[in-house]
Formats: C-alpha cells, structure tokens, sequence
C-alpha cells in the first residue's frame, strides 16, 4: 500500500534534522570534554570613561617600537646603454604592456576592439579565441584582443571548436 506524501514529506525533513542534531550534540560533547566550551572564552576588559571621552570612543593606541630597518643588499651595477637607445626609449610615449604578449591588447570598454588591426577576440577564463567568421564571432564579448590566430596561439589561447551539426 502507498504511503500519504504528507509523511513522506515530514520524513524527509525529519531525518536531515534529526542528523544535525546529533552532529551538534557530538561537537558540543567533545569539546565540553577538553573543558574548552567555558574556558576558551576571556572577558573583555572593561572601557575607561573619561569626562572628555565618551564609552564608544576607542582609547588611544599604546605606541610601539618601531623594527630595525634591514640594510639594502648591494645593487647590481647598470648595464651600459647605447646613447640612440636611450634617447628613444625617454622620448617614445609610454604605451601599456600588452596583456598576453605582442599582438595581444586589452579591450575598450564595452569589449571593443582597440585598433583596426585586432580583429580576434579572446576569452581569459576559458583561455579560447573566436576568430572572425567563427562560431558565436558576433555574440562573444572579448576580454582581450588578438591580431592573428598565430598571436593568439602563441598566447596559450585555442581555437573556438566548430559548431556541431545535427
């Protein structure tokens, strides 16, 4: 004969409690055992009131000693540049670094392309890039940009798997 899911029900729920109840009380057992239930615990210690401080003001911290500074390991000598060298690297504007190597750019907003020339787009998490006219190319909101297929496999990126046909 069939049960009434009524108790079925209550049966289900009964068990899961009964089961967190014993959990509860074996934790409680244990550690009232070690005697760490009541003794764990330390009384705060009580707030100076002051005329000119209030109880929910914080008391000023007491000054500590400050470490001895490490001396700094001896430097490592520069290496000598070309003057053409140098000259360009302090006129040339700062451009950031590219996020996976060369070829690689990171989005503007709203996932656009940076430049004419970045036409690859690739997901970080997942590490797969969509190269135009690949499946979901149009949908995909790119985390980063590549030129080339060839950039972004040299990236660790791989090749967004053709769609499967039914």
């Amino acid at each position: 004969m069939t049960e009434k899911p009524t108790r079925r029900r209550r049966r289900t729920l009964l068990v899961p409690l009964l089961g967190i109840g014993v959990a509860a009380w074996a934790v409680r057992s244990a550690l009232a055992e070690r005697g760490t239930l009541q003794d764990g615990w330390q009384p705060l210690p009580p707030r100076r009131v002051t005329p000119d401080r209030t109880a929910a003001e914080a008391p000023e911290p007491e000054p500590v000693a400050a470490p001895e500074p490490e001396p700094e390991p001896a430097r490592a000598r520069a290496r000598a540049v070309p003057a053409a060298t140098a000259v360009a690297s302090v006129t040339a504007p700062a451009l950031p670094d590219p996020p996976f190597g060369p070829g690689s750019a990171p989005p503007l907003d709203g996932g656009a392309s940076p430049a004419p020339e970045y036409v690859v787009k690739g997901k970080i998490a997942t590490r797969v890039f969509y190269a135009p006219g690949s499946a979901y190319y149009t949908r995909t909101r790119a985390d980063v940009w590549f030129r080339t297929a060839d950039d972004a496999s040299a990236a660790g990126f791989t090749a967004r798997a053709p769609r499967r046909s039914a």
